[in-house]
């Protein structure tokens, strides 16, 4: 077992493995792991119940309970050990064991969450220690550090990204942090309208040159970097959306909807395109229109065609029916830039 004592032990013996009961063990409520996945830990109960515990736990007298004892390191098997019907656990009595300890055990598992790491690290500065004598008593850099505390402090928009798991690389999350201290709006705008599963550094540095190149430009939402660090193509001014998401989400869904609709009627009850499109209204062709012209300039424009394609057919933008066959078809006919812009065309290939 991997320690970092503070002091010299008074025998060079290391501790003894003694059999103890587990009612006389209970977790440290201080301990920086918090999170436990059950299904691990089911697996691990599991194997106990065929083969035991085979590497102890650690443990420190209890000073409020003689004769009890405070898990240091092993709360996993200590849990899975209970859960499979163990009545002792062998552990090593270790008393010169704290807090920094269970982290840099931790540590060299990678079984601490950034947060839990922020979370000690927090405590130590609260209790008056400097960054650099935290970062020399786990082992790690000053710079280190510094990302994790800022962790516990990040506006609502980065914290957001951070704790639903779309960006939990804390040196993404810094530089993130720091693009926003001096762009926080149209940061703030970029998450809010960024749908992709995970944020990356790449995204992040893509993001940065992004801002730079606009400097103090008004920034449209069909500007921004898509999740693959390659730029969303210029479109005109007639197919921009402003960066609200509450505004423009229920027009795209509207024109999502008749799309649909209208492959349903071409592709099963045998309509004809054009006699699809006559039975919209003004209003419902404008908005399909609007949402194709946008597509078919995007792609007009695009300066790396596979990679938006894939990110699109990911994000249900394309597919191979319904609206997301329209909008592939719309961009693919930008792409060929010897094909003007012509709905009923465009509509009847999408079907066919």
């Amino acid at each position: 077992m991997a320690t970092n004592d503070k002091k010299p032990r008074t025998s060079q013996t290391p501790p003894q493995v003694q059999t103890i009961a587990l009612a006389l063990i209970e977790e440290d409520k201080d301990q920086p792991r918090k999170r436990f996945d059950p299904a691990s830990l089911q697996e691990l109960a599991d194997t106990i119940k065929l083969r035991g515990v085979k590497s102890p736990i650690s443990v420190r007298p209890n000073p409020d309970k003689p004769g009890a004892y405070i898990i240091n390191h092993g709360a996993r098997r200590y849990r899975a050990s209970k859960s499979a019907g163990l009545k002792t656990i062998p552990a090593f009595i270790d008393a010169d064991y704290s807090a920094a300890d269970q982290v840099i055990e931790n540590l060299h598992r990678d079984s601490l969450t950034a947060r839990e790491i922020a979370d000690f690290i927090g405590r130590e500065i609260a209790a008056g220690k400097k960054r650099i004598d935290i970062s020399k008593l786990i082992g790690k850099s000053n710079a280190f550090v510094s990302m994790h505390l800022a962790l516990l402090d990040l506006p609502e928009p980065i914290a957001q990204l951070f704790s639903t798991g779309k960006c939990t690389d804390v040196t993404a999350i810094y530089d993130l942090l720091r693009l926003y201290k001096n762009h926080p709006q149209p940061v703030n705008d970029w998450i809010t309208y960024n749908t992709q599963n995970e944020v990356t550094r790449t995204d992040i540095q893509q993001l940065r040159k992004f801002l730079q190149q606009k400097g103090q430009q008004a920034i449209a939402m069909t500007d921004w970097p898509l999740e693959n660090g390659q730029p969303l193509a210029e479109v005109t001014d007639d197919s921009r959306q402003a960066p609200d998401a509450d505004k423009t989400a229920p027009a795209d869904n509207a024109a999502d909807s008749l799309l649909s609709k209208i492959y349903q009627w071409v592709k099963k009850e045998g309509k004809k395109i054009k006699d699809a499109i006559k039975s919209l209204t003004t209003e419902e062709t404008n908005l399909i229109v609007q949402q194709l012209k946008s597509y078919f300039e995007q792609g007009r424009n695009c300066t790396n065609i596979v990679q938006f394609v894939m990110n699109a057919l990911q994000d249900g933008r394309f597919a191979c029916k319904k609206a997301g066959a329209f909008n592939l078809t719309a961009f693919l006919y930008g792409v060929d830039h010897s094909k003007a812009f012509n709905l009923d065309k465009i509509m009847a290939d999408a079907t066919s």
